[in-house]
């Protein structure tokens, strides 16, 4: 019985990962379906959305019909996001290289970091949280980078050894796991974060009922 369960594990598991390779494939599919531009944003979201609901409700549903279903869902909201994001990191990164002054460049280090930090879960809490205005959703989503500040410490550093790893070691599965990995860890990492919001209430309560027992 044991050996069936370890074997329904691994089965999990390699469907797991050929599944992520599939989301890789359609992030790319639906990015250039979008011109890159106008598709990167909203096909991002879709990948996102697709990964969080499969970790937080194990909702498996056909990946296709989901992605193409979520790439329309938030187009106008997450192409908008993706502009920013990307008009910031450009900025930023020029000016790294522009600036000559030390407290300049310390600033702007310090900028580009908190970029990171909060850009990293924005897509997280356009699919697990709603705000609906962009300012929001900024927000809560620097505010996640920063209150889980280890988490994205973690989640990064695991991203950038394993590339890492992988280019120099097998150069091909960077093609094969590319951003859907990257996706797929991010949302793992906001899926743990997400479960810590829900937890909250359902302790309150609990503290809420000790403190009537003992009054």
């Amino acid at each position: 019985m044991k050996s069936l369960d370890k074997m329904n594990k691994v089965n999990d598991y390699l469907i797991g990962f050929w599944k992520i390779i599939y989301l890789n494939g359609l992030w790319l599919v639906f990015s250039l379906l979008g011109l890159g531009i106008f598709g990167v944003g909203p096909a991002t979201y879709a990948v996102t959305k697709y990964c969080f609901r499969w970790l937080h409700f194990k909702e498996e549903p056909a990946v296709f019909q989901s992605i193409w279903k979520y790439y329309k869902e938030a187009f106008k909201q997450s192409v908008l996001v993706s502009w920013v994001l990307i008009a910031i990191f450009t900025i930023l990164i020029v000016n790294l290289f522009n600036v000559t002054e030390w407290y300049f460049q310390v600033a702007n280090i310090f900028m580009f970091v908190m970029a990171i930090v909060g850009g990293t879960h924005i897509y997280n809490v356009m699919v697990a949280l709603r705000f609906k205005n962009l300012r929001e959703i900024t927000r809560a989503s620097l505010m996640m980078g920063i209150g889980y500040l280890h988490y994205t410490i973690i989640l990064w550093t695991i991203l950038i050894g394993t590339y890492y790893v992988l280019s120099s070691i097998y150069p091909s599965l960077l093609f094969l796991f590319g951003t859907g990995f990257t996706i797929f860890l991010i949302t793992f990492v906001g899926n743990v974060i997400v479960k810590d919001f829900e937890e909250e209430p359902q302790e309150d309560e609990e503290i809420k009922k000790i403190y009537s027992k003992e009054s």
